[in-house]
């Protein structure tokens, strides 16, 4: 058979393997809606479960996305209410700006709504500085340890504002996983879901009105929390969470000349098509690890918190959900309450759904040693037995003493029970 044949029959024995599986995966998922972006992503808000995606690992330059990651720090770093002092430096940062006068004096709040709002790039070279203690390179190296910890594989970051530089990128994927995490921080999303916030402007009564870039806030009823971004090379990129009912749900697209009609029809793609169903519920005992050298034997262990999986719509009941708790044989104490101890894995048939970890329900400390169980009644035992020996002791001279008294001619001493004196013979 030549060649070209063989490769035609090989290929269509390929496909027609695969169609089975295609037509159940199009069946149980609904249809995305049409985009124009070079890569897009919507993800369940609480599993963290990726509901559809397009290129969605595809490494691309992220404009002034990169500012939820920025923002994100100075929210976490717990000094939001200090006063930052602006330097030339974060003055001179041009592009995107809320103008920023060296010298100035600004919370670090007042710079987040700043950067988050506005975008400005001035802004976030000023919480760059302050939260990097003076140093950006710090800063930056602080935004991709943070990358690391929250599993964002396909993010670096040369920068805290977004402008051009090279090696300096995310994916939609990434940019929804981080807003997830963003989004959950009460003070993250408190200022980025604000519409207008006026903020002093070198004492002029005025001040600077700044208005969200979040066109959503004000055109889709459940939009929450985003982060608008453009450059040249980067194209138009947006990423917004929306919230409905018990669902909650985050979107990205990026280099997508649509980026408001597709950003939108995302979000009501990720609310209206999919149902949550909870698995687990918070402080739920799924277990137990028996626990080494600890002061209990073993450990319970819980959900720190529910535990939900997204399903199509009306698809639950076909669903055959499968949940692996995966513990160890034995863990050696101490253990502190709270303590990631293992992790429960769901699973719809081969597809894994979400993974959640699995928290100790109480601190188990080290077990004494036995000498110390032996020195808790010994120690104490051994003093009153010593009292004990000295009441005796004394006792006994007592008697002695009475004996010799009543040897001694002319004493006086009581007879037993009449409380009278007598002399002696």
């Amino acid at each position: 058979m030549p060649w070209s044949k063989l490769l035609a029959a090989t290929a269509v024995a390929l496909l027609s393997c695969l169609a089975p599986v295609a037509a159940a995966q199009a069946e149980a998922y609904p249809a995305p809606p049409p985009l124009k972006a070079t890569t897009a992503c919507v993800i369940d808000a609480d599993s963290g479960q990726m509901l559809w995606g397009w290129n969605e690992h595809a490494r691309r330059p992220m404009a002034s996305t990169t500012k939820i990651m920025t923002t994100l720090l100075a929210c976490e770093s717990g000094k939001l209410d200090d006063v930052v002092t602006i330097s030339k430096r974060a003055a001179s940062v041009g592009e995107a700006s809320i103008y920023l006068q060296a010298g100035e004096k600004l919370t670090l709040r007042q710079l987040v709504y700043g950067a988050l709002l506005a975008s400005g790039n001035d802004a976030a070279w000023a919480i760059a500085e302050y939260v990097g203690g003076g140093d950006v390179n710090k800063f930056i190296g602080m935004m991709n340890q943070r990358a690391q910890e929250l599993g964002l594989k396909d993010t670096h970051y040369n920068s805290p504002n977004g402008l051009p530089t090279p090696d300096h990128y995310s994916s939609s994927y990434d940019l929804c996983a981080l807003l997830r995490v963003a989004s959950q921080d009460p003070d993250w999303e408190q200022i980025a879901t604000t519409k207008f916030k006026k903020l002093p402007y070198c004492g002029k009564p005025d001040g600077r009105v700044l208005r969200n870039h979040n066109r959503l806030l004000w055109t889709y009823p459940y939009a929450g929390g985003g982060k608008t971004g453009y450059t040249d090379k980067a194209g138009p990129c947006f990423t917004g969470t929306a919230n409905k009912g018990d669902r909650h749900v985050v979107e990205a697209v990026m280099d997508d000349l649509q980026m408001w009609a597709d950003s939108q029809k995302l979000l009501a793609y990720g609310l209206n098509n999919f149902d949550k169903v909870v698995v687990a519920r918070k402080g739920e005992v799924v277990g137990t690890v028996p626990i080494q050298s600890g002061y209990n034997r073993v450990v319970e262990v819980v959900a720190p918190q529910d535990v939900s999986v997204t399903l199509p719509r009306g698809t639950a009941e076909k669903a055959s959900l499968q949940q692996v708790w995966q513990l160890p044989d034995q863990m050696s104490a101490p253990i502190n309450q709270n303590q990631q101890v293992g992790q429960l894995v769901v699973r719809d048939g081969n597809q894994v759904l979400t993974k959640v970890p699995l928290v100790a329900a109480e601190a188990v400390p080290v077990a004494a040693s036995p000498w110390a169980h032996i020195s808790s009644w010994f120690f104490p035992g051994m003093l009153a037995a010593s009292l004990l020996s000295l009441l005796r002791l004394q006792n006994v001279r007592r008697r002695r003493k009475r004996r010799r008294l009543r040897r001694v001619p002319g004493t006086m001493v009581a007879k037993q029970g009449t409380g009278r004196l007598s002399k002696a013979s």
